[in-house]
């Protein structure tokens, strides 16, 4: 059956303002109160500066909630809401990576729910305007409804998925993430990477999404290097953001895959940062979905797409050897294995991990269907490599 033969929905959101200065945006509204979600690395190295200036250069109040830790769990958001409720700003502005950003959306989230739970009325709370503002090119996390909570108890992650969680706005300026230390660059990179590839062939892929993760695939392999040596090259620097946000428009739309799936539960074990997981684990999955004759025709599709030449005839290959190629420049391990992770511990682990995989909701959107002897196999490979 065509996907044409249904009715869909496809719809881009938010606002995007893009380049440099275009933090001058906030300049456009007239907030009274404006709360930043954020972190003290934000603090430390200036960046929250860069956007209380403008606040002060045109007269708008601001405080701020800077207690974002890493894999943000559930008493750091209850802290935010509280904040929130406290302060009651027209404005939340969510400064930093993906755990900021989804602090903010997930306080946002709750305050909505506490609203209905306890008040019995939805929208009794204002909302405030929410506008994201990255601070890495990786996420995609300003122009997606979905975040990831840790539960501080069960150490279990609550993935948190409503439109109202949607930023009003995203600001994307190169100079907030101008000395982003190579390391996270190449991490979050490939984090784009991952998301582009999944979103183009996932089960919910469509014509609209396509368009999206084909150009954010083109724009990685044209900039992220450069980005990762030449971390002053803010013309690159700003291709990456525009190809993170491209990315994250395509798999709000389309999901992910497997990919992600094993890098949730690979990250939760070990606290592997999430882009260099997916980054580790990206070339396997690629090869373990293009066994499917549909999926290897769409890789086809994306290398043409993107301006590499299927040489060997076998786009999955081709694919997966460009990977390998991008990920060597910007000094990616190729195993867990190589990662530090200990073999009594990766064989302790895998059972729990496979389990959480087969779990997360990205398997759902996988393009082939996988089984627990699947994931296993992955495993072995993604530790102990071909």
């Amino acid at each position: 059956m065509s996907k044409l033969d249904v009715s869909r929905f496809f719809q881009i959101k938010p606002g995007i303002y893009y380049g440099k200065d275009s933090i001058e945006e906030l300049r456009n509204h007239n907030f009274k109160t404006v709360c930043i979600v954020t972190d003290e690395g934000m603090v430390k190295f200036g960046l929250l500066k860069m956007v209380t200036d403008v606040l002060e250069k045109y007269n708008m109040a601001y405080h701020v909630f800077s207690g974002v830790q890493p894999d943000p769990t559930s008493d750091i958001v209850q802290a935010g809401l509280i904040h929130i409720l406290t302060e009651k700003p027209d404005a939340l502005i969510a400064l930093g990576g993906g755990s900021s950003i989804d602090t903010a959306k997930a306080i946002i989230y709750y305050c909505s729910k506490l609203a209905e739970t306890i008040l019995g009325e939805k929208g009794a709370i204002k909302k405030p305007y929410f506008i994201a503002m990255p601070t890495t090119a990786g996420t995609g996390s300003e122009v997606t409804e979905y975040a990831v909570i840790t539960d501080k108890e069960t150490h279990t992650k609550i993935p948190l998925t409503d439109s109202i969680m949607m930023p009003d706005a995203a600001i994307l300026e190169p100079k907030l993430i101008e000395s982003v230390p190579a390391n996270v660059t190449a991490a979050t990179g490939m984090d784009v990477l991952t998301h582009a590839i999944e979103s183009y062939v996932s089960l919910q892929n469509n014509p609209f999404s396509r368009c999206y993760s084909g150009k954010a695939t083109e724009m990685v392999f044209k900039s992220l290097y450069d980005s990762y040596i030449h971390g002053d090259d803010l013309e690159s620097k700003a291709s990456m953001q525009i190809a993170s946000c491209m990315a994250g428009v395509a798999f709000n739309s389309a999901g992910l895959g497997i990919c992600h799936s094993i890098a949730h539960a690979v990250g939760a074990e070990w606290h592997i940062p999430h882009g260099l997981a997916n980054a580790i684990i990206l070339p396997y999955v690629i090869e373990f979905n293009g066994q499917d004759s549909r999926t290897e025709y769409l890789y086809n599709r994306l290398l043409s797409t993107i301006g590499i030449p299927n040489v060997s005839g076998n786009a999955t290959r081709t694919l997966t050897t460009s990977i390998r190629l991008l990920a060597v420049e910007v000094d990616i391990p190729k195993t867990l294995k190589e990662q530090g992770i200990e073999e009594e511990n990766f064989k302790k682990a895998k059972a729990g991990i496979i389990k959480r995989a087969m779990g997360d909701v990205c398997t759902q959107t996988n393009p082939i269907a996988v089984t627990e002897t699947d994931i296993d196999h992955l495993l072995d490979l993604i530790y102990y490599g071909e």
